[in-house]
């Protein structure tokens, strides 16, 4: 916890010192998204057993850098009924110029039907033109009580005129002694067709052996809509 309040104090002085690149006039205003998911998968593991998936948030903008919402999804693991899992979400952005910004997240995510999953998510996303660099530590992995940190790198490309190619690439570290460290890595490529964005993609991990299966190589496809 000591550790949680002192790089939040961190990151508000950082918020502080670098405000006058956001002088916008906040604009309150509501915003979010609706999603169809052949299978969820986060972060290289599956969440719905190889099922479909409904997503949706919603967000409230206080202005150019504060935002909080509520995000939700079916969830469905192999030792339980479906569940449902709703995340309440705040973010800080900190520009740094009109293509860099730096973001700061706090989750805390519920699950219904299945508590013992239930925790929290401290995020740090840095975001350089196309691409961005992530460090996600988790309180509650998979259900485990155990704490797990997460470094990323991704890249989104412009292919093809008006296609994205988007790739990613994650080294996990959870506090298991039963599993050691491993990557995860997804692919995708996706376009808009009218307000709804296409995307197929694939997932896998580097050891799927040690995660039961949730971890294996799946392809996706899913829509996506946002107001």
């Amino acid at each position: 916890m000591r550790r949680y309040i002192s790089f939040i104090i961190i990151l508000l002085g950082l918020v502080h010192s670098t405000s006058h690149a956001a002088e916008n006039t906040p604009t309150f205003k509501l915003s979010g998204d609706v999603s169809l998911l052949t299978h969820y998968v986060e972060n290289g593991l599956s969440q719905t057993d190889n099922s479909p998936a409904l997503q949706g948030s919603f967000w409230f903008n206080f202005g150019p850098q504060f935002r909080m919402g509520l995000w939700g999804s079916n969830v469905h693991y192999d030792n339980g009924g479906d569940n449902f899992n709703l995340r309440g979400n705040a973010d800080i952005k900190i520009d740094f110029s009109t293509t860099s910004n730096a973001v700061i997240m706090y989750t805390y995510s519920k699950y219904f039907n299945e508590d013992e999953r239930t925790g929290n998510i401290l995020a740090l996303h840095l975001n350089f033109g196309t691409y961005r660099v992530m460090y996600d530590s988790m309180s509650n992995w998979e259900g485990t009580h155990k704490r797990n940190t997460r470094l990323g790198f991704g890249k989104a490309t412009q292919v093809f005129t008006d296609w994205i190619w988007d790739n990613e690439i994650g080294y996990n570290s959870p506090d298991v002694n039963e599993i050691s460290s491993y990557f995860d890595a997804r692919t995708a490529l996706g376009t808009n067709w009218g307000v709804i964005f296409f995307e197929g993609a694939v997932t896998g991990t580097s050891a799927p052996s040690d995660l039961n299966g949730a971890g294996d190589i799946f392809v996706i496809l899913s829509a996506k809509t946002g107001f």
